[in-house]
């Protein structure tokens, strides 16, 4: 199903010349070129390869193991998935841990990173990528291993990033995750997956993009937030639909995978919003306990 990532062992002159400039700062790039091919060796490429055993993979997929790594450098950094994609070209350092020194090409797109990161979490892969990666900083003593917690779960875990994209990306997530669903719902229906959209009530996926269909000023704050409430009331109005009319079909594969994936995204990203109105806010705590 997949080829299996296999970056190189061996450093070019490139490469050397990298690792030296990263001997004070962001000493992690340099850890993850060193431990690469220890930390996604093939008995745990299997493992990220058996997510997708239900679903099957699609067309020419990007390596799991590649896109894990990747999810790792994101975190790091503390990066929106756009600026993630766009570091694959213009970050020598991403290029080189990634095996893509050269490379005039985004490594995958904005909505690879999303699907698979919520791949992840579903299978709760999330937390073996960072035990493994844990175990090797500790016992290579390559890196402070302590530092990884705090760094790696943010994005891991998709708990929405400190600045002015986490509704952003929070927006993203869920729609893309709505959008899986809806597509899987009409496929077992066979049904046009606009008729779905509208009778599940949730018609902001009818647009070419989710952020469209909420059709906002996205740099008024009071915007944002109207509009993450608007999504989620349509998002558990699609949830309430699927219950009643697909009730048999949600308890199993395919449906169910997609929507414990929305589900979880709900859970980790938003809270009840104290002004009530049934709607949800951005969590604003999930930061602070994790950085501290």
């Amino acid at each position: 199903m997949f080829s299996r990532w296999r970056p190189r062992e061996t450093r070019t002159k490139q490469e050397e010349f990298l690792l030296h400039r990263l001997h004070r700062t962001r000493k992690l790039f340099a850890f993850l070129r060193d431990i690469r091919r220890e930390l996604f060796d093939d008995a745990f490429q299997a493992e990220l390869e058996s997510m997708y055993r239900d679903t099957g993979a699609g067309d020419d997929p990007v390596p799991p193991a590649l896109m894990a790594m990747a999810l790792i450098m994101q975190a790091y950094l503390a990066v929106s998935d756009a600026e993630a994609v766009e570091l694959t070209v213009v970050d020598l350092r991403w290029q080189m841990v990634l095996d893509r020194l050269g490379s005039d090409e985004p490594a995958f797109g904005q909505g690879t990173i999303v699907a698979f990161r919520n791949r992840l979490i579903a299978h709760d892969m999330d937390r073996r990528l960072l035990e493994r990666t844990i175990e090797l900083a500790r016992r290579t003593k390559a890196f402070d291993w302590k530092k990884l917690p705090k760094d790696l779960r943010i994005a891991i875990n998709s708990a929405p990033l400190e600045g002015a994209g986490r509704v952003e990306d929070t927006v993203n997530l869920l729609g893309h995750a709505a959008r899986n669903l809806v597509t899987c719902a009409a496929s077992l229906l066979g049904w046009p997956f606009e008729l779905v959209a509208r009778r599940a009530g949730i018609p902001v996926l009818l647009e070419s993009s989710v952020k469209k269909g909420l059709d906002i000023e996205w740099s008024d704050p009071a915007a944002k937030e109207a509009a993450i409430k608007d999504l989620t009331m349509q998002v558990a109005s699609l949830t309430r639909w699927l219950e009643k009319n697909l009730a048999d079909e949600i308890a199993k594969p395919p449906l169910k995978e997609h929507a414990e994936v929305l589900a979880q995204i709900v859970s980790q990203n938003l809270e009840p919003d104290p002004g009530g109105g049934g709607g949800s806010r951005i969590k604003v705590l999930a930061i602070v306990a994790v950085a501290q």
